[in-house]
């Protein structure tokens, strides 16, 4: 406990975001990755080798930019600098432990954004959403865009958020969360170059007898096409939150994610 308290204490991170859950959850998701690192490797492989897929036949290769970079462990980043002039890491909350492993890499650049794009909206700051990724999509030199298990944790913040302050509900749409699910993939369609996205999209609760016991979608009513992978990965196994379930996720995976597939349902 007394490393991850540290941890988020020196962790910069504006007011909004800690208000939003994302110190918190980046650090728990840091905790979390030593316990379970033997139960996500193969996770973390599959989502390599998609990344990799993706990265193939492109014939321009000046930037890419990992979006939710996060622990930068379901991302092969060293191939990533192999094939690319640039690596931009793209989070609202990036963990010095990340930062240190890429302090001496001149062609890594941390980009601090709040992908949501509702942080102010949520505060009272703002009228709506902004579109957080604008001027990254203006970039001409970005030839690769990865967005990196990220979606399905932008209205996890938002729920967070209102969660602990619930007087804001009234104040904002009863879709929001929705809406949230609906925004980034709107930013991923401003991009010109090749996108690639990762994603898990539904949470199934087990016992240990295998029954399920809860499901949550992930995409919030937001319906995902038909992907060029999927596969389970075990979040939280017997143990890690009770041990009397477990947690797991599927992930969905696009190589080459074509912005106009998905829909409201």
């Amino acid at each position: 406990m007394l490393p991850e308290l540290l941890l988020s204490a020196i962790t910069p991170a504006s007011r909004q975001l800690r208000r939003m859950g994302l110190v918190t959850a980046s650090v728990g998701l840091w905790s979390r990755s030593f316990r379970q690192s033997a139960q996500w490797s193969p996770h973390y492989a599959r989502c390599h080798a998609v990344v990799q897929h993706a990265i193939a036949g492109l014939q321009s290769r000046r930037t890419a930019a990992i979006l939710g970079s996060g622990l930068a462990k379901d991302i092969p980043v060293r191939d990533l600098l192999a094939a690319f002039e640039r690596v931009l890491l793209v989070d609202a909350v990036h963990l010095p432990t990340v930062r240190l492993r890429y302090a001496l890499d001149k062609r890594v650049r941390f980009v601090t954004l709040d992908l949501s794009g509702m942080a102010g909206w949520l505060e009272g700051e703002a009228d709506g959403r902004v579109a957080p990724l604008r001027s990254l999509a203006a970039d001409p030199d970005l030839d690769l865009v990865i967005s990196a298990n990220v979606l399905s944790q932008i209205p996890i913040g938002v729920e967070t958020f209102l969660d602990d302050h619930p007087e804001r509900v009234a104040a904002l749409p009863a879709d929001i969360l929705t809406r949230s699910v609906q925004g980034h993939l709107e930013d991923l369609a401003a991009f010109r170059c090749r996108v690639c996205l990762l994603t898990d999209t539904v949470m199934t609760e087990r016992d240990r007898s295998g029954a399920v016991t809860d499901t949550l979608d992930l995409m919030r009513d937001v319906t995902l096409p038909p992907p060029d992978e999927a596969w389970d990965w075990t979040v939280a196994p017997f143990g890690e939150v009770d041990g009397k379930h477990e947690y797991v996720h599927r992930v969905q995976a696009y190589a080459h994610w074509d912005p106009g597939r998905a829909s409201h349902s």
